[in-house]
């Protein structure tokens, strides 16, 4: 079992976008994968709840938790991957979903505002010793604040992906029905665009568990 917590606590990045990718990209490898929606938005949740029975996706678990005891449950899961989408703003629900994972991601949208604002989630990060890195979310290629956020991010004290997600409209016309581009849209470039962030954050899991 592999436990990723996604965090930031500035709203609005896209974790859950990233979390259902993810959780979509490794379900339909072959893995058993559940999502722990922690935010109390349960965005996450709502997205279940549009999936039709039928869906290729219907085997995702999705749990909706408020406690951090609750969070800590989620190691007797029996998944391969385990997903926790968390809060901006309930620390105690974070340090538990940190306190668990093995790995966190933190989405960051392509901005010098977005990234100064993500600095107390990267200090969480570092000081629970567990592996984390950057992803860079609603990145528009060939841009130059895009290029410019991406190489102030290289001095940051954490690993950035080299595979940012971009901005398509097939995430929300997926999701907002239960889906996601791997499905809705397997062809597009939205589903290219995750295969490529997911076999990014594949090999640095990979990296990470070599390391220890």
């Amino acid at each position: 079992m592999k436990v990723i917590t996604l965090m930031n606590q500035k709203g609005g990045v896209g974790k859950t976008t990233l979390a259902l990718s993810l959780a979509a990209r490794w379900h339909l490898m072959g893995h058993s994968v559940s999502i722990i929606d922690a935010d109390p938005q349960q965005a996450s949740v709502f997205w279940k709840k549009q999936q039709v029975a039928e869906s290729r996706l219907a085997d995702i678990d999705v749990y909706a938790v408020k406690l951090p005891a609750e969070i800590r449950g989620c190691r007797n899961l029996k998944s391969n991957y385990v997903i926790i989408d968390t809060p901006g703003t309930d620390k105690m629900i974070v340090r538990s979903a940190v306190n668990v994972s093995d790995a966190l991601l933190i989405p960051v949208q392509p901005s010098s505002l977005d990234v100064q604002a993500s600095a107390p989630s990267v200090q969480t990060a570092l000081a629970s010793g567990k592996p984390t890195a950057y992803v860079v979310n609603r990145f528009v290629s060939q841009t130059q604040l895009g290029k410019d956020v991406m190489n102030s991010l290289q001095h940051t004290p954490v690993t950035v992906l080299r595979k940012a997600m971009g901005q398509y409209q097939a995430f929300p016309r997926s999701i907002g029905v239960g889906e996601t581009p791997n499905t809705m849209f397997s062809s597009s470039a939205a589903s290219r665009n995750i295969e490529a962030v997911g076999q990014a954050v594949d090999a640095w899991l990979e990296a990470c568990h070599e390391e220890n």
